[in-house]
C-alpha cells in the first residue's frame, strides 16, 4: 500500500499588511521529496504520520511540506508550488490513498478558503475515490469546499498543540483502514456562530476541558471513527469564520448527526465561559513586581505573531522601563535596524535609538532607548517544550540589549530579525538567558507559550495590548464576518 504526503499550513491575519510570500516559508522549512522522512521523530504531523507508516510497512509517497509563521495572507505563487507539485505527483504515480497537513485558516491572494481550493484540486486529479485524509489546526475555519473534498478532517485536539504527531499518526492509521476497505468513514458537521476568546480555549481550562473531555468520550462510542472541534480563527475575515463540529463515523450517517448536534449543543450552552478578563499594561507590572516570587509570565495578547502580527509591539516594554521594573525581559522584539546597529556597535557598546512598533501603527509606538548589547548570535535554537520538541528554528541575527529603565533598573530585550512566537523557554536560554532566574518574562504568544512555561512560572497574566490579535473584535473591519456572531452580537 503506498500513501501520497503533502502540507501546507499557514494561519492567514486578513488584516496584516504585507503578504506572506516564499521566502517566509522557506525560513520556516520548505521540504520535498525524501526530505519529509528526516522529519520522522519530531512531534509534528509529518513526524507522526512518517512513524506510523513504518510501524505499518506502509510505502511513502512525500511530495512537498512547508509552513511559515502566521502573517498576511498567502502569495498565490507559493499555493500553486505546492498544489502543482501535487498534481504532478499524482499524475506520475497513483497512491492508494493520501494524507495532507493543512491548517484550516489559510487565506490566499486569491481564495478566501486556501486549504478548501487546495482540497479541490487534489480532489480533482486523485478523482472521486480516493481517500483523502487531512489534519487540521485547532483554529481552522472550516468551509464547505473543505468538508466537500476531504474524506476525512482530524483537527488537533490540544491548545497548546501538543498532539501534532499524534494527528499525523491517526490520519495515516485511518487512511490504510479507509484504503483496504476496513471502514466506510461518513463525516458530518455543524457551524456554530462563536469566536471564542483564545485563552479559554487553553486545554487546561473550562469550557475547553469539559468539551474536549465530551469530543473524547464520543469517539470511545461504537461506530465513531474520530470526531473534533475547530475553535476558528477569529483574524480571518472570511464568510465561514467560527466553530466547527466533525464527527466521522463508520458508514453510519444517522449517528454521526446525532453526535455532532450532542457536541454542538453542549458548546453552545457554555459559550458564555469563553469569554476572557484582561489585565491593563499597567495593572498586569505592578501586579508582577508585586509578586512575592517569580517568574511572572505577561502574555502579551495583542501582539502574538502566532496569529500574525508585526512582533514589534513596545506596549509592555514601555511600562517595564517607565515603572523601573527589575530582573525583567522580553521576549521578543522585532526590529531588524536595531540589530545592525547592534552588530555594528559589538557586545559591551552602548547604543541610543528608536526600537520597536515599525511595522504599522497599531502595535504601539517606537521607543527611545539607551541601551548596553549584551549578546549578539545568529539566533538559532531547538525547541526543547512539549509543543515543537526537536525542531530547529531561527530568530535570524539576534541581540540582547539591557535598556536602561527608570530607577535603575534595566529591562532586557530580545531583538531579533524575524517573527517569531515565544512559545519555548528554548528561545531565552539559547540568548543566554536562564527563564527561572528572571522576576518578569513578557512573552509575545497568548496559550502555546504555556506548554513550556507553566511549569516554571508562578503566575500568568493575560495583557490586553494592541495588535492585530486584539480580542476586541470591534477593533477589526470585517467585510466577510458571517453576522450574528458571538460575542460580537448579543445571542
Amino acid at each position: 500500500m503506498r500513501l501520497l504526503l503533502a502540507g501546507i499550513s499557514h494561519e492567514s491575519n486578513t488584516f496584516a499588511e504585507t503578504p506572506t510570500d516564499l521566502d517566509e516559508f522557506i525560513a520556516n522549512g520548505f521540504f520535498r521529496g525524501a526530505e519529509l522522512l528526516d522529519l520522522a521523530g519530531t512531534n509534528t504531523v509529518i513526524g507522526g504520520a512518517v512513524g506510523a507508516a513504518r510501524e505499518l510497512g506502509v510505502e511513502l509517497m512525500p511530495v512537498v511540506a512547508t509552513s511559515a509563521i502566521p502573517g498576511g495572507v498567502v502569495a498565490d505563487r507559493v499555493f500553486e508550488s505546492v498544489v502543482g507539485a501535487i498534481e504532478t505527483a499524482l499524475a506520475a504515480e497513483r497512491p492508494d490513498a493520501i494524507v495532507l497537513d493543512l491548517h484550516g485558516a489559510m487565506v490566499t491572494e486569491s481564495h478566501d478558503d486556501g486549504d478548501g481550493a487546495l482540497l479541490e484540486r487534489v480532489r480533482a486529479a486523485a478523482g472521486p475515490e480516493m481517500p483523502i485524509v487531512a489534519t487540521l489546526d485547532l483554529h481552522a475555519n472550516v468551509g464547505p469546499q473543505m468538508l466537500d473534498n476531504a474524506s476525512v478532517l482530524i483537527p488537533f485536539d490540544t491548545y497548546p498543540h501538543v498532539d501534532n504527531a499524534e494527528r499525523g499518526d491517526e490520519a495515516v492509521r485511518l487512511a490504510v483502514r479507509m484504503a483496504s476497505g476496513a471502514v466506510t468513514p461518513v463525516m458530518t458537521s455543524r457551524k456554530l456562530p462563536i469566536l471564542p476568546d483564545g485563552p479559554r480555549q487553553f486545554s487546561g481550562v473550562e469550557p475547553t476541558n469539559s468539551i474536549m473531555g465530551l469530543v473524547h468520550e464520543i469517539e470511545t462510542r461504537p461506530g465513531v471513527l474520530t470526531a473534533g472541534v475547530c475553535f476558528a480563527f477569529p483574524w480571518a475575515d472570511c464568510p465561514f469564520a467560527g466553530m466547527t463540529v466533525t464527527v466521522v463515523t463508520d458508514n453510519d450517517p444517522v449517528l454521526a448527526e446525532i453526535l455532532v448536534d450532542e457536541i454542538a449543543t453542549f458548546i453552545w450552552a457554555r459559550r458564555a465561559e469563553f469569554k476572557t478578563t484582561l489585565w491593563t499594561v499597567e495593572e498586569a507590572i505592578h501586579a508582577a513586581m508585586q509578586a512575592p516570587a517569580g517568574p511572572v509570565v505577561l502574555a502579551d495578547l495583542g501582539d502574538n505573531p502566532g496569529g500574525g502580527t508585526a512582533a514589534d509591539g513596545t506596549s509592555i516594554l514601555w511600562g517595564l522601563i517607565d515603572l523601573g521594573a527589575e530582573g525583567a525581559v522580553v521576549s521578543t522584539i522585532r526590529d531588524p535596524e536595531v540589530v545592525a546597529l547592534a552588530f555594528e556597535a559589538g557586545e559591551g557598546a552602548e547604543i541610543e535609538t528608536m526600537l520597536g512598533a515599525k511595522t504599522d501603527e497599531r502595535h504601539g509606538y517606537p521607543i527611545p532607548i539607551k541601551a548596553v548589547v549584551k549578546r549578539l548570535s545568529n539566533g538559532d535554537f531547538v525547541y526543547e517544550g512539549p509543543m515543537e520538541r526537536g525542531v530547529r528554528d531561527t530568530l535570524g541575527r539576534t541581540a540582547v540589549l539591557g535598556i536602561h529603565g527608570r530607577y535603575g533598573a534595566d529591562v532586557e530585550v530580545i531583538v531579533c530579525e524575524r517573527r517569531v512566537q515565544s512559545l519555548d523557554t528554548a528561545i531565552l536560554r539559547s540568548q543566554g538567558i536562564e527563564p527561572t532566574e528572571r522576576k518578569i518574562i513578557a512573552l509575545k504568544s497568548a496559550v502555546h507559550f504555556r506548554g513550556a512555561f507553566m511549569p516554571i512560572a508562578a503566575q500568568i497574566l493575560e495583557v490586553d495590548t494592541p495588535g492585530l490579535t486584539s480580542l476586541d473584535y470591534s477593533r477589526f473591519p470585517y467585510q466577510q464576518l458571517p453576522r450574528p456572531i458571538w460575542p460580537m452580537d448579543d445571542m
